[in-house]
């Protein structure tokens, strides 16, 4: 059995938002072993890093991250590559079609995996992308940038996806990893009552 990790790591120097400083996680040594333990105080954003958002994120009455259903963090997922675009929409999605499958995960591989997540012009999933795959019913959809829309009045792509209950999963470190099928699991914290939440996130192959 393999198992990759394909979550980044909670450090003060890991890349954010946009560069958004409030986005990264803030780790502080609040005691050490000479007064007994080590311990850290880590400070962080419920969007920090590799995290899922929950539908409570753009939704109203959307759920919160600790009341969807754990079995909808594991399954099947295909992990494809599109390079060279700006953008992903339905016609770049096209193509892998036929292996879009309901109750799957979808992740994508981009330039972004190659570039600074810092950056603010990432690549994105535009709407009708989002469109697209809430059609095909698929589990969730995990993407190599911080953010899964990018300055999309409205935020139509998180709505889609989200109102269809179809988890989002931001900030997947994707540079090393080979395309194909996998198991994925991202269970994210429990934080009652929140809007998502970092996971580690884990690819496995049996």
């Amino acid at each position: 059995m393999e198992i990759i990790d394909i979550s980044l790591p909670l450090e003060s120097t890991m890349p954010s938002y946009k560069g958004e400083v409030n986005k990264k996680a803030r780790l502080e040594k609040v005691r050490s072993i000479e007064e007994g333990a080590n311990e850290t105080r880590i400070t962080f954003e419920s969007h920090t890093g590799t995290h899922v958002d929950a539908p409570l994120h753009m939704l109203k009455d959307g759920k919160s991250i600790d009341q969807i259903p754990l079995q909808n963090f594991f399954g099947p997922a295909l992990l494809i590559e599109i390079r060279g675009k700006e953008a992903i929409g339905k016609e770049e999605l096209l193509p892998w079609e036929p292996c879009i499958l309901k109750d799957h995960f979808l992740l994508i591989k981009t330039d972004n995996s190659f570039q600074d997540l810092s950056r603010e012009d990432y690549v994105y999933l535009t709407q009708e992308g989002a469109y697209f795959l809430a059609e095909k019913e698929i589990r969730g959809v995990g993407i190599d940038s911080l953010g899964i829309e990018r300055s999309q009045p409205g935020h139509p792509t998180h709505k889609i996806l989200l109102s269809k209950g179809i988890l989002i999963i931001e900030g997947l470190k994707l540079d090393e990893v080979q395309c194909g099928t996998y198991f994925l699991s991202a269970f994210p914290l429990n934080i009652k009552g929140c809007d998502g939440a970092p996971a580690r996130v884990l690819l496995w192959r049996f």
